[in-house]
């Protein structure tokens, strides 16, 4: 009874799918959940999603993709408003990796996404840049910031401040325009002209 049961265990650890496998559901991955399915990926993607620094199983390294918002230089290693880890497929060569996907390092070009694991010389099994486009991605730390980077400053936008409209004017304290070509005909008038 040992003997079978022992074999049945080992049978179920070879069955394991890993990191990279190709899926259609998360059960494919894993029955407990803790690996789920990436469909957007090709063939679907066995992945943990919202991995942490080498907490990634032993056949796989954290990668964050989109570290921080295109064309903004910051970057401290941890998710910005775009970004999002996966435990990625380590590889020593493409033919470590299913068809359609590519060992290469996550930090190239077109990716520039971040390895958070301490070994940074992980290369992974990634789905290969489109040859069609002719678009060059943003580089994270290319020449100036972009507006959207900036905290204040020129570019900056204040989202809480009402839109002024450059014919009626700055609206007053009851958010009506002050001044402008409508406001005569609409008959606005401000404090001086009372009395």
């Amino acid at each position: 009874m040992a003997v079978v049961t022992a074999g049945l265990g080992v049978a179920a650890t070879a069955c394991t799918p890993s990191i990279g496998d190709k899926c259609v559901l998360s059960t494919d991955c894993s029955l407990r959940g803790e690996r789920l399915c990436d469909n957007a990926q090709p063939g679907g993607y066995c992945t943990i999603f919202d991995c942490r620094a080498n907490l990634c199983p032993d056949e796989a390294a954290c990668v964050l993709f989109h570290p921080n918002v295109a064309g903004c230089g910051y970057d401290d290693r941890t998710p910005s408003r775009s970004g999002r880890t996966f435990c990625m497929a380590q590889c020593h060569s493409n033919s470590d990796c299913r068809p359609g996907y590519v060992c290469a390092d996550p930090r190239q070009t077109p990716w520039y996404a971040k390895i958070l694991d301490d070994d940074q010389t992980q290369r992974v099994c990634i789905v290969p840049p489109d040859p069609g486009s002719d678009q060059e991605p943003v580089k994270p730390d290319a020449g100036d910031d972009l507006p959207v980077c900036r905290a204040n400053g020129s570019g900056a936008v204040d989202a809480s401040a009402p839109p002024v409209d450059a014919e009626a004017g700055p609206p007053d304290a009851a958010g009506d325009a002050t001044d402008g070509p409508d406001a005569a005909d609409a008959g606005i008038r401000d404090a001086s002209d009372a009395g």
